[in-house]
């Protein structure tokens, strides 16, 4: 799967721009404010239909315009034959559409099937040094990569939430309405916490093996998830039991206490939390790693991604970037780097492999 080109019209900083895009390693070049995170973020736009900087789309949309429109066009191969096609997304009056090859997608499986990305920028860093809900939202986003239907999943779930949290708040007077949402919840919450936690346990293997083929001895990164209040009860009625003085401490403080929205799992560097530990440097390497992994599992599980990586790759020392750009040259991926106009020792190694560089001006 790789891309040829993209058009973007309306989006943040471009009126219009097409950039056409050629071969597995680009390399888009710029000073400060030229636009090379956009054109990422434009990317990632058609394959999540967010942005990874804000959840509303009114915000992407250039000052002075009504909407924004975005294409690209990509080749991917399927029983050694390449196909070619195109997904675009438009916006304008608070209405979304979205095409491939043309036609109208009815479902995000069909979006996903075609055009799948994994995007790191120095955002990401959050996945280690910000809360709960970064790093479940990082689990249910590679889910669904590998299963559209999960956001379904999400969906009633929380609804079922909304619905208990309400409830409580009215000091769950109805007994019996409290125990069939109690229920409800713990059900689901059972099937997401069994999707995360096979999800991050495949994300674990994987970033163990890279870092016993890769790097010395002195690096270990591990991953525990840790589900609020659930325990290994295999029924409801051993959790209730489990927890018999449940309602009255959430009815105390007037919210849910358990439920897969409250989850959170630890990663862990050097057997310690990375988060007070590891060095900046070291957190960037985690986080590499472990986007890595995840394209390593969805090349095997789905197909093959686009790998975006904003800026992130000039604060390792020569010998480690050689030895990531060694592995990530092995991805089988399309790799799309964004740098500053530094020609540093980066810059130089990717162009001396032959990289496609685009050079962009203000």
């Amino acid at each position: 799967m790789h891309l040829t080109q993209i058009h973007i019209k309306n989006f943040r900083c471009f009126s219009q721009v097409t950039l056409d895009i050629d071969g597995a390693i680009v390399l888009v070049e710029g000073n400060n404010g030229s636009g090379k995170t956009t054109i990422l973020e434009a990317l990632h736009y058609l394959c999540y239909l967010r942005s990874f900087r804000t959840h509303s789309p009114r915000e992407l949309i250039q000052f002075g315009r009504d909407g924004f429109f975005i294409k690209a066009s990509f080749n991917q191969t399927i029983s050694d034959q390449q196909q070619a096609h195109e997904v675009q997304v438009g916006f304008s009056d608070k209405k979304r559409l979205v095409k491939i090859d043309q036609q109208a997608v009815s479902s995000y499986k069909e979006l996903l099937d075609h055009y799948r990305i994994v995007t790191l920028t120095e955002t990401d860093l959050a996945l280690i040094n910000e809360g709960p809900d970064v790093r479940r939202a990082f689990l249910d986003q590679a889910i669904l990569l590998h299963d559209a239907t999960f956001i379904a999943t999400i969906r009633d779930y929380k609804v079922v939430a909304d619905n208990r949290a309400k409830l409580i708040l009215g000091g769950a007077r109805d007994h019996d309405s409290y125990m069939l949402w109690t229920r409800q919840l713990w059900e689901k919450s059972r099937v997401i916490q069994a999707k995360r936690q096979a999800m991050l346990h495949q994300i674990g293997q994987e970033v163990s093996e890279l870092v016993r083929l890769n790097f010395d001895s002195q690096i270990a990164v591990d991953f525990t998830y840790g589900p609020k209040k659930m325990g290994d009860w295999a029924t409801f009625d051993d959790f209730m039991q489990a927890n018999s003085e449940l309602k009255q401490e959430e009815v105390r403080f007037g919210r849910s206490l358990f439920g897969a929205h409250l989850d959170d799992f630890a990663i862990n560097f050097q057997d310690k939390r990375s988060k007070l530990y590891a060095s900046r440097g070291q957190q960037k390497l985690i986080v590499l790693l472990v986007k890595i992994a995840q394209i390593k599992l969805l090349t095997l599980q789905k197909g093959a991604a686009i790998f975006l990586l904003d800026d992130f790759m000039t604060d390792f020392d020569a010998q480690r970037a050689d030895v990531l750009l060694s592995i990530l040259t092995g991805l089988q991926s399309q790799l799309i780097f964004t740098s500053p106009l530094t020609m540093g020792f980066f810059e130089q190694k990717i162009r001396d492999m032959g990289a496609h560089c685009i050079k962009l001006t203000y």
